[in-house]
This record gives C-alpha cells, structure tokens and sequence, in this order.
C-alpha cells in the first residue's frame, strides 16, 4: 500500500483494476474494499465493499479469521444488501475448511444507509451504476451552524440563548471524501456529495482509444474522455483517480493524464497507480 494524503485526509491505498484495490483511512477507522485483505487492514474495525468483484472483496474471510487468531473483536464488513446472504454461506464453508468456528459480523446496506463512525463523523450509501449490485460511500462530518436571525446577535446574548435550549442552530453536513467504487459516470451526475466532497476518490478504468467509452460503460466503468467532458463539474478541492486497468503502466497513466486533461483541472487530480 502506498500513502496518499490531501490536508488532513490520509488515505493507504492499493489500487490495481481487477486485481486488488483497498482504501484505508485510519484516523477515521474505516477502509472502503478489502482487496486480497493487506496486513494494515486487519487492524481496522469497519470495513465497506462497494461490491463483490474479488479484487475489491477476495480477503473477507481472511480478515475475520486474522482478526480471530489475533484475539481481537470480529470487526463488522458494511456490504451491498444482496451480497450479505453468499457472504455468510462461503464464510461457513471457510469454517469447515480451516476447522473452527469464528466470528464474523456482515452487514447489509442500502441507497442512502447511514453508519456512525468517530464523533461527528459517518459514512452515507449511495447506489453505484455496476453491473452487479454496488454502493458508492461517502465519508460525511455533521456540524452545526448558527442559524441567520441570530448571527448578529452579541456573543453573551447567544450564550443565554444556548442556555435557554432555544433552537438557534442549523445541522450541517458535509462531505469529506467520496469513493465511487466500480461505477459509471453517472455518479457523479446523480450525486451532489460525489461532486462536492473535499476528497473524490473515483475510478477511471481505462484512458485511451484502444478501449474507448463504449467498452467502458459495457463493463461499468469510467473512461478517462468521460471525466475531461464533465470535468466543469467538479468542485472537489482533490481528486485521486483509481482503479486503472493493469494493461497500462504507470509512467503511461501520467504521460496521458499530462496530455488530455484540462488545466483547469489537472492541478487537483492524482493517479493513485502502482
């Protein structure tokens, strides 16, 4: 894994298109997909597949049985509701094998579930455009705001106000950082959270001709031509492109992304490639 950071984000990544892809962020106790399940993951309590291509869930059952053997709590694995059902029936056949019973705790999400995460914090689910069932994730920090009619007032009267448990603030709630997960452009049309968080992780499988956007949206995916033509629409102050097919190579990825993204866009883009 490699580390990516922006601000006060850090993301540990490994990212390779159908190969293994893991997104970590310690501070905030998470990781979106699990890969072929890397050491540095075993250590984190809640873990959010996007969806059940083996190289974003292939090292589930390895994370609970490492988890076990290390005598630590099972952890919980956020899933896409329809996964949940074969996720529990291949972890009893992974019981057999290995011979004993361990525990294990899925769960099921769907369009617009919430999870709590550290204070302040939680994760949003959003339907992704797969071809298989899929959820984007959207790490939000709910905050309060003073509401308008009370902005002008001095300090010591809204204190009294506070005191008073009159309502003078509004909830507000922003988005952090957003992973699409495998998906079509269409996330990023659809949701406002996936265009406005600070940190946009999104996928963007292939970058030339030879597999043009046609082949991409059939595999449900993003074409690197899709996100120039949309580019107007990102507000994200940091972009971090993912999940590049394995027949590109890096120095390759960086020559095309030099080539054909627009200047006022590139400066806030990375490749996250290996």
């Amino acid at each position: 894994m490699r580390q990516y950071r922006y601000k006060h984000i850090t993301i540990d990544a490994i990212s390779i298109g159908g190969v293994e892809n893991c997104y970590l962020l310690k501070d905030y106790k998470f990781a979106v997909d699990i890969g072929r399940g890397p050491q540095q993951v075993i250590e984190i309590p809640n873990i959010f597949i996007t969806h059940g291509h083996l190289d974003h869930a292939a090292g589930i059952p390895y994370y609970f049985s490492q988890r076990s053997l290390k005598g630590k709590e099972p952890g919980t694995v956020y899933v896409p509701k329809k996964l949940k059902k074969p996720l529990n029936a291949i972890l009893k056949k992974w019981h057999k094998i290995e011979g004993f019973q361990y525990s294990n705790t899925i769960k099921g999400l769907k369009h617009l579930s919430t999870v709590p995460l550290t204070e302040g914090y939680y994760i949003k689910c959003f339907e992704s455009f797969h071809r298989i069932p899929g959820l984007s994730y959207a790490l939000m920090r709910k905050t309060s705001k003073l509401k308008k009619e009370f902005l002008n007032l001095p300090g010591e009267q809204i204190k009294k106000l506070r005191e008073s448990k009159k309502d003078i603030f509004d909830a507000q709630h922003i988005c952090v950082a957003f992973f699409s997960g495998d998906t079509t452009i269409e996330v990023l049309e659809k949701y406002p959270e996936a265009r406005q968080a600070k940190v946009l992780v999104i996928e963007c499988t292939y970058i030339d001709d030879a597999r043009p956007i046609e082949r991409a949206r059939k595999w449900g995916h993003i074409h690197l031509d899709e996100i120039i033509d949309k580019h107007k629409l990102f507000e994200n102050e940091k972009i971090f492109l993912t999940h590049f097919s394995r027949r590109y190579q890096p120095s390759y990825i960086k020559e095309i992304l030099n080539q054909k993204l627009p200047d006022e866009i590139k400066n806030r883009i990375e490749p996250i490639i290996f």
